[in-house]
């Protein structure tokens, strides 16, 4: 498996947006494959962020912790 550090071009500093290996899956996987892949990675990246969030700001109930998260995926900021 490539790095990050491996995947950055060195001539123009940019990553490769994905291993060949990946794209070639990504290529034959039918729609309804791709979108439970798409679930999954945003219930993962909410996840991580309601815990980011969790640690960063104790005070936080559940229910205000939720509305912050909502906030968050709604205005694509962090």
């Amino acid at each position: 498996m490539t790095s990050v550090a491996q995947s950055i071009q060195p001539e123009t500093g940019q990553e490769n947006p994905l291993e060949p290996r990946l794209l070639a899956l990504y290529r034959v996987a039918t729609p309804e494959q791709k979108l439970t892949a798409v679930v999954r990675l945003n219930q993962v990246l909410q996840g991580l962020k309601e815990a980011q969030l969790a640690d960063a700001r104790p005070e936080l109930t559940g229910a205000q912790r939720q509305a912050e998260l909502r906030h968050w995926w709604m205005s694509a900021r962090d």
